[in-house]
């Protein structure tokens, strides 16, 4: 791979949003997914973690990265299916093209590398992490300032089994964990505890979960986000027009002219 040039990861937002005088460090938030389809909250989550991080953290968020998960991998989980991958692009992309700092990252997805296995999160995040270590165009933009690269799950995420191995192998990476879903006022003020009560009784983490526990940030939404993919899939199914309140406008045009169907 050509790290100086790599055409699944795009650094012109990057660039332009490193031209700033903060001496903070700057971040670039990662996150992973299907985008079956793309909806509000898979842009909120951005949003939240930035706001938490600059005013918490006293971090100088730079940039947010959608990486979407390969076709070979959602044809797995959804054999079913009838959106495209070429669909799934279109629709993050446009979102993400009205953007000034939240951009898609299609290595995960597009690399001929990934052909063979699915990908980790902590590959995804390794190799975005080579690529931007030695690019040129990022070096001199940060002028010597330190750039971290967060990891950003929902709790859902982080809880699940399957061809990934979850938060194992991150030690060494920040990462932010959102929950949306604590419905009751006594658990959103314990959202930190309620958490780590889930991810600690975790087989697959129990011999990592004393250095995770340590490194992952817990934000809990002020809001309860009952926006999933799959509602909304399911909606569209029972031509239930709720599910235009779900989405991006673009994304209600875009699948209203292309007629797609899930």
């Amino acid at each position: 791979m050509n790290f100086q040039e790599n055409q699944y990861i795009p650094i012109n937002k990057l660039i332009e949003n490193l031209k700033n005088e903060s001496q903070d460090p700057q971040v670039i938030l990662l996150t992973c997914g299907n985008y079956y389809p793309i909806h509000k909250f898979h842009i909120e989550i951005f949003e939240i973690a930035k706001k938490y991080l600059e005013k918490e953290k006293n971090y100088n968020v730079v940039l947010g990265y959608i990486s979407p998960s390969s076709e070979r991998k959602v044809n797995k989980k959804y054999p079913d299916k009838t959106i495209s991958f070429d669909d799934r692009i279109d629709m993050i992309k446009l979102i993400t093209n009205k953007s000034s700092w939240i951009d898609i990252t299609t290595w995960e997805s597009l690399s001929p590398e990934n052909n063979i296995d699915i990908p980790d999160y902590h590959q995804i995040i390794k190799n975005l992490s080579d690529f931007l270590n030695i690019n040129n165009e990022v070096k001199k933009a940060l002028n010597g300032r330190e750039l971290k690269i967060i990891f950003l799950f929902g709790l859902d995420e982080a809880l699940k089994k399957d061809d990934r191995n979850g938060l194992n192998d991150l030690e060494g990476y920040e990462i932010v964990i959102i929950e949306r879903y604590i419905n009751s006022e006594s658990k959103k003020e314990n959202c930190e505890k309620y958490c780590k009560d889930k991810l600690s009784k975790m087989e697959m983490y129990k011999d990592v979960w004393n250095i995770l526990e340590s490194q992952i940030i817990f934000i809990n939404c002020d809001d309860n986000f009952e926006i999933s993919s799959g509602k909304i899939r399911e909606l569209l199914k029972n031509n239930d027009e709720k599910w235009k309140y779900l989405c991006h406008p673009e994304v209600v045009k875009n699948i209203e002219e292309k007629n797609i169907k899930f």
